[in-house]
This record gives structure tokens, sequence and C-alpha cells, in this order.
């Protein structure tokens, strides 16, 4: 099931295309704030869905171009990005698992027009397409058996990121920016991700493939991951995890760009670019990455 927010807030279901508004089934809670709203889904969605299911059954909704989606969870508890978890060379080893936090006010939805500062230091902008995955059940201290059973679903994210600014001790200006979290536009379910460690992730610029990535080279599966963070913080209902990107094909986005995101099963993610910053068109690389045309999947 694809769970949309749309329009003034709206919770919505997309299917073929179209989407049912479902506040009828709602009642009260459509009038709540979004996330909140969204975390109550996600918590009492056994309860939920086949109600969903009768009444997208029974209304036609309306075409999804028709409709301005937001972000399916615009305001989490946790929005938290891994940092290098692809295997990116043969031979390559991996690092000590570490994530880094971006604020709530980062998240934008797709049609986005996003901002891009000129910060001083900068030598390229760069959109970084990811899966993220979407906590479904209050999570401390799992194991690694119990770790899958938590999340809820998978959406689309961009961590966009400035690079020459990483010498800083944050990721405050080189990630943290507002605008520079785009993801959406549904929030899947996770039984229609078959094996989210072996999808597709492409972006393409101005209509050019760049990146095109398997999952399967993370460094640090999902189930790893959550038992590492539950370690540490108590992950909640609607936090949102960003898995990191494959650096392969990073591309730089300059004033008049459009950015889409597509991983498999998600629908796709779109944003356009509005820039202050001098063109920056030279590609930045990590270090020890020396391809920088596209990753293959």
């Amino acid at each position: 099931m694809k769970l949309v927010l749309f329009d003034d807030a709206k919770t919505g279901l997309l299917r073929d295309g179209r989407v049912v508004d479902l506040s009828p089934v709602l009642g009260r809670l459509a009038e709540q704030p979004a996330q909140w709203r969204m975390e109550a889904v996600i918590e009492a969605f056994d309860e939920y869905r086949p109600q969903f299911e009768q009444l997208a059954e029974s209304e036609q909704g309306v075409p999804s171009d028709s409709v301005q989606a937001q972000a399916p969870l615009p305001r989490p508890r946790h929005l938290l990005c891994a940092f290098s978890n692809y295997l990116e060379r043969e031979g390559a080893q991996r690092r000590n698992l570490d994530f880094f936090y971006k604020g709530a006010t980062s998240i934008v939805g797709t049609g986005t027009t996003i901002e891009v500062p000129d910060l001083e230091g900068a030598l390229a902008y760069q959109p970084e397409p990811e899966i993220a995955y979407v906590i479904g059940k209050q999570a401390r201290h799992l194991s690694e058996e119990d770790a899958m059973d938590h999340v809820f679903g998978y959406v689309n994210f961009i961590d966009v990121s400035c690079r020459g600014l990483q010498a800083r001790r944050t990721t405050f200006l080189s990630k943290g920016i507002d605008d520079w979290a785009p993801m959406g536009p549904a929030l899947v379910t996770k039984d229609e991700i078959a094996d989210p460690q072996d999808v597709r992730v492409r972006l393409w610029l101005n209509d050019e493939l760049q990146q095109d990535y398997s999952t399967s080279a993370m460094a640090y599966p999902i189930a790893e991951q959550i038992v590492w963070l539950s370690q540490y913080i108590t992950l909640m209902p609607g936090d949102v995890i960003a898995c990191g990107t494959h650096h392969g094909g990073l591309c730089n986005i300059n004033d008049g760009d459009r950015v889409d995101v597509e991983v498999d099963g998600l629908e796709r993610l779109s944003i356009a670019v509005r820039s202050h910053a001098p063109r920056l068109t030279e590609r930045w690389r990590p270090p020890g990455v020396r391809d920088t045309g596209p990753a293959t999947a």
C-alpha cells in the first residue's frame, strides 16, 4: 500500500495513478496535524488497512497529477542518515557505522523547488539518492532477528549535500540546510518491497541518468542499522532513517536543474533547483572512489 499526504496535507492512498482521500475512514483523526496523524495510522495500521482497501474499491479518487503531494512524514522525531554505507570498490572494508541528523525543516516533498545558498568554501552541491526506511513501532535494544519487524515501510530520499565543508566539526552547513531532505512521494508499506537489500536506486539530472546502483552494495544492511541505533536511542513510529548512497556517478546541481530519483517500487521523487551560488561543474568524489560515471546495479 502507498500512503501519501496531498494538497492541504490530507492523507491519501495512491493506487494505479490515482489518489483516494482516506479522511472518511480516519474521522476526527483527519483533523490532527499531519505527522501525528501519520504516526497514528502507522501504529494502528492493521486495523486501518482493510478499511482503506474497502474505501479504495468504492471510490475512484482523482488523478495523482492533479494533486500536490507533500512529504509523507513531514516532522519525524528522528531523521537520521547513514554515513558512507556502501562498498564502492573491490576489496573495500566496512567503516564504523555512524549517522547524522537532519532537521525537520529540511524535509520537503516531490515537486518542490529547493534553495541552494552561496556557501563560502563550497566545491560542489550534490543530491544523494537513497532508500530510507520508516519505523513502525517503538524500538530499543533490539536483536537482529527482531529488527525488520520494526520497519513499517520505505520512501525515496535525497540527501542534498555541500562538498568542501566536511572539515568542519558538524554537518550543519554541509547537510542540514532547509529543503535539503526531499522525500516521497509515497510511504510504501514493507510488504510491497520483497527485498530492500536488492533494489535499484537511480538518479537523473535534467533527464540524463547519473546514478544507477543496487542496495545490495550496502556495507551495513537495514537490520544491522536498526540494531546499532536501538542501542543508543529509542526509535519511534514515523522515524525516518536514510541508508546512504553509492558515490559513483554523483553529479553537481546548479540553478535551473531538475533532479528525479526512483527507488524500485517507490514511485518517483522530483525536485527543481534554485541556486544563489556560482555554477560549479567539476565533479567532487570521495577519496578512493575513482569512477565518477554512473554506478551500475
